[in-house]
């Protein structure tokens, strides 16, 4: 069973490592995105397309045979993370606090970067990486929704569309989180408040303390910007317009998944020391990581939807 790096940070007992998990942690999206464990360089697995027939027989029958049909797909993990170098001179003059302040800036860049791609992410434009919710849910397939009907221009955010986006992704037992940008809660709030009071939006707190919003009994996940300082989710695709994912976390939804390194799963922090060709010590962080849609209703998109 995967766990999200709130709950693997409950038992890690590594100091640089525990930092690091906190940091990845503060962003709303990979604090709720569990990863699952994989041996190997990726995830086989058989998703599944139909269900096989049953039915009802009489005393002395037999049963009509049938199988289910699945696609064999795979998923793989992919090589992420960076080195940071600081000055010997930096350490002497200004202590280690400065390198410490380096490596939080590279997580951070890394925890924003990666955030990006879970949403973006392109391999045809990146084959070192993973697709992301975007190019894996594209309009005109059986799971993403068009905010406005069959209309080629965008619409504002429409309710009953929405709830149709939600009542399509299958929960698997679990709970369904909808992932937007900071702008569009503003939206879905204003409209909630305006047309339908505050019994549909609600602000609670999670069980770790975290302010939570939600929306049909359905948590809300902001995704802001990335490691440039550029939107994920701004209302920049076609016609001035943004979407909303709803997603199924799960072993049997959407997951990330992470490989082992040196026989331990997650995030690897080592420090290199001083290098032997420049005067600079060099800490390198690595993380063996993936994402797959293991069903196809755990995630759907509700695109086309305008600012006002």
């Amino acid at each position: 069973m995967g766990l999200t790096l709130i709950e693997a940070a409950k038992y890690e007992t590594r100091l640089e490592h525990l930092a690091v998990l906190r940091t990845f942690s503060e962003g709303e999206l990979l604090g709720r995105l569990p990863f699952m464990n994989i041996n190997g360089s990726g995830l086989f697995y058989a998703a599944e397309q139909e269900l096989p027939a049953v039915g009802f027989r009489a005393v002395n029958e037999g049963y009509s045979q049938s199988h289910g049909v699945v696609d064999q797909r795979a998923e793989a993990v992919h090589l992420f993370g960076g080195d940071v170098d600081v000055d010997r001179s930096i350490v002497d003059l200004m202590g280690p606090e400065a390198r410490a302040s380096q490596i939080e800036m590279k997580i951070r860049s890394m925890r924003l970067t990666l955030e990006a791609t879970v949403i973006n992410g392109d391999s045809s434009a990146n084959p070192r990486g993973f697709d992301g919710l975007s190019h894996r849910l594209q309009p005109g397939e059986a799971m993403v929704i068009n905010n406005n009907g069959t209309a080629v221009a965008g619409a504002p955010l429409d309710f009953d569309r929405l709830d149709e986006l939600i009542d399509s992704v299958n929960a698997y037992g679990g709970s369904k989180v909808l992932v937007m940008s900071k702008a569009m809660r503003r939206q879905l709030n204003a409209l909630a408040r305006s047309s339908m009071g505050s019994g549909v939006f609600q602000t609670g707190t999670n069980s770790y303390g975290m302010t939570v919003h939600r929306y049909q009994d359905c948590d809300i996940v902001t995704v802001d910007r990335d490691a440039r300082d550029l939107e994920v989710m701004g209302y920049d695709e076609a016609g001035n317009s943004s979407s909303i994912y709803c997603c199924s976390f799960g072993d049997q939804g959407v997951t990330g998944l992470q490989g082992p390194f040196q026989g331990r799963y997650g995030i690897s922090v080592r420090d290199l020391g001083e290098v032997p060709d420049a005067p600079v010590f060099r800490t390198r962080i690595d993380w063996y990581v993936g994402f797959a849609v293991l069903h196809p209703r755990a995630a759907g998109r509700l695109y086309n939807i305008t600012a006002n």
